[in-house]
């Protein structure tokens, strides 16, 4: 008798204790975040080649930097895009935002510099 109702209630409470969700990770969050971290990466990259040559590169560093400009933006779009996505989880969007600005504000302020 009363052996049975507490392992009957302890199992409702530990059932009631998880939480089942549709939430998943967002795609387009994780491709943005991986666009943008090799964006920044290739920045790094260029920065150091730019340092070891005196700041003079050839044009086409300066094509593939002004590519990089706009996937930069093209990764922010993404990261918002994946933040308005409803059912998913949130860390993969906002760390793929965080490292848009980033590589949008290197990449662009470099460019802006670079008519000065």
């Amino acid at each position: 008798g009363d052996r049975g109702e507490k392992s009957l209630m302890f199992l409702n409470r530990r059932r009631d204790s998880f939480r089942f969700t549709e939430k998943k990770h967002s795609k387009k969050g994780i491709i943005s975040m991986l666009g943008a971290i090799v964006l920044v990466l290739l920045y790094a990259v260029f920065v150091g080649r730019a340092y070891m040559t005196g700041g003079v590169l050839s044009m086409y560093y300066g094509s593939v930097g002004l590519a990089a400009m706009l996937l930069s933006g093209v990764t922010m779009v993404f990261s918002i895009l994946s933040l308005l996505e409803e059912n998913s989880y949130m860390l993969f969007p906002r760390i793929s935002l965080g490292v848009s600005i980033l590589a949008v504000v290197c990449w662009t302020g470099t460019y802006i510099i670079g008519f000065n």
